[in-house]
């Protein structure tokens, strides 16, 4: 560690909007804290994840690949151990980096023994880390034993975030969690960060990954009522689940997910009315500020200890939330909320800006290897983001970004279990500029939005010849995309006479 001297903190939280922070003006959220980070480091307005769920969004972040490479596409699809990751490079270069939370990470089985472990779920930490505080959501041993010191009775770990389901006509039980904020898992979490902090001098690499503000939705007190749920505004609407199942073969399927009894929990969607859908957004909200409070004291704790002005400092989300938007909860489909995230990076060597460039998950680990100075892998799709920090621009601007949907699993859909699509043709793909998303399907319709003039993302253009030009156009650059970015860990040799030779292109992978 002797040639070691900056250090890295980053901060995961689990399906954050892009839009629910002070900054961002939003009218209820209260993020005094991130507020406060954000004024003074590069705010990138215009970040999206690659692709949803959480356990193959984090490994698309992790590894800088595009879902199309690492193939990781669902919670359960293993991630190929030939891949290396941001742990694994930052290990080679003499860091130990730390997890504080957990990954989501389905290892490959085929080098596994038939009882390991790993091989029973999707929650295991990413190879290369040392989860120092894993804590998933399935299963969150440590949190539960401190619970037990404290004299909570816990049969379960997984039973702390089980709540009464509501009855038949009853849409939401609006009230706050049992356990106070003192012993939430977001406090415990943080308290385990701040005592490595205040217990190292060395440079260090802290991966922390919240929980919240990911369902179930219920959050402590004071949290609870910090918003008041009669100051929210309803999302808007444009069309009920009985007309949904009159339209596309993929809404039609999210609106049978939405109407399913038998995957009902905490939620009675069928069920929800106003009020219910203004008391889950300000639970969501309070997630949110709870969370918040719990990063402040990680920052406090920094500049406490000095250690501010050498360590990059990253926020985002691995994906968004829906929200009640067009009567849509979770991640899921085409629409921006489940792709668009938040990021923050304060860079001790850089400055403010606000960044409207897009920017992908994917870029995130390349940026953290630029500062420290550590090579980036030739396959990696992403592009360090380093340079905005510093200068506020970078010559490789994205025109688009891209990211994809797998919707073979039953909770998603019945395409499998009704012999209409196989599994490897429930997936899709979106193309999204600035003006325009294009959504292609392997045996489905396509889909075509005007974002400007449809920001809810429902009126489909795909079939109107009079956007056939603008259609055709986003498929040929989306075309155009995966043949650029594909596989290039062993393309880019050249075996000859003379040897071993490399043949390759920028991390762009374009002459800008």
């Amino acid at each position: 560690m002797s040639n070691i001297k900056k250090s890295v903190l980053f901060i995961c939280a689990d399906q954050w909007r892009w839009d629910c922070f002070g900054f961002m003006k939003h009218k209820h959220a209260l993020t005094p804290n991130l507020d406060k980070l954000a004024k003074n480091s590069t705010v990138f307005k215009s970040h999206f994840t690659g692709i949803v769920p959480c356990g193959p969004a984090r490994a698309t972040m992790l590894t800088g690949l595009y879902p199309f490479i690492h193939r990781s596409v669902r919670n359960g699809a293993p991630l190929d151990k030939r891949f290396t990751n941001i742990a694994k490079e930052v290990r080679r270069e003499g860091y130990d980096p730390k997890l504080f939370g957990y990954t989501d990470t389905t290892w490959d089985p085929r080098f596994l023994d038939d009882i390991d472990e790993k091989k029973f779920t999707y929650e295991s930490p990413m190879e290369g880390f040392d989860p120092v505080c894993h804590l998933p959501e399935g299963n969150p041993v440590l949190w539960a034993n401190f619970l037990k010191e404290n004299n909570y009775e816990i049969n379960h770990p997984h039973d702390l975030y089980v709540r009464d389901t509501p009855k038949k006509g009853e849409g939401y039980i609006f009230k706050p969690w049992d356990i106070p904020t003192e012993h939430s898992d977001t406090t415990f979490l943080t308290n385990e960060v701040i005592k490595h902090l205040e217990s190292t001098k060395e440079p260090f690499f802290y991966h922390i990954s919240y929980l919240r503000p990911h369902p179930p939705m219920f959050v402590s007190e004071p949290w609870h009522s910090l918003i008041d749920p009669n100051q929210i505004e309803l999302p808007l609407e444009s069309s009920s689940y009985e007309e949904m199942l009159d339209g596309h073969p993929f809404l039609k399927e999210m609106a049978r997910k939405f109407l399913n009894e038998d995957l009902y929990k905490e939620i009675r969607f069928k069920d929800l009315n106003d009020q219910d859908k203004k008391n889950l957004i300000a639970v969501y909200l309070g997630m949110c500020a709870e969370v918040d409070h719990n990063i402040g004291r990680i920052l406090t704790c920094l500049e406490n200890n000095n250690r501010l002005d050498d360590t990059l400092i990253i926020f985002t989300s691995d994906h968004g939330e829906l929200l009640g938007e067009n009567k849509l909860w979770g991640k899921l489909g085409w629409w921006d909320s489940s792709y668009r995230i938040p990021l923050i990076i304060s860079n001790p060597n850089g400055s403010k800006f606000e960044i409207e460039d897009f920017s992908e998950s994917v870029d995130l680990a390349p940026t953290i290897l630029e500062y420290l100075n550590i090579d980036v892998p030739i396959n990696w799709s992403g592009e360090s983001l380093l340079e905005y920090t510093v200068n506020g621009s970078r010559d490789s601007i994205k025109p688009h970004v891209i990211f994809e949907f797998d919707f073979s699993e039953k909770h998603y859909s019945n395409f499998v279990n009704e012999s209409i699509l196989s599994p490897e043709e429930c997936n899709l793909i979106c193309i999204r500029n600035d003006k325009w998303k294009y959504v292609h399907f392997p045996n489905l319709p396509s889909l075509l939005f005007d974002l400007d003039n449809d920001p809810m993302e429902m009126n489909n253009l795909a079939e109107d010849k009079n956007f056939i030009d603008i259609k055709m156009k986003l498929l040929s650059d989306l075309m155009s995309h995966r043949l650029r970015h594909q596989d290039r860990q062993l393309s880019s040799l050249q075996i000859s006479k003379d040897g071993v030779a490399r043949v390759h292109g920028s991390n762009s992978r374009k002459v800008i």
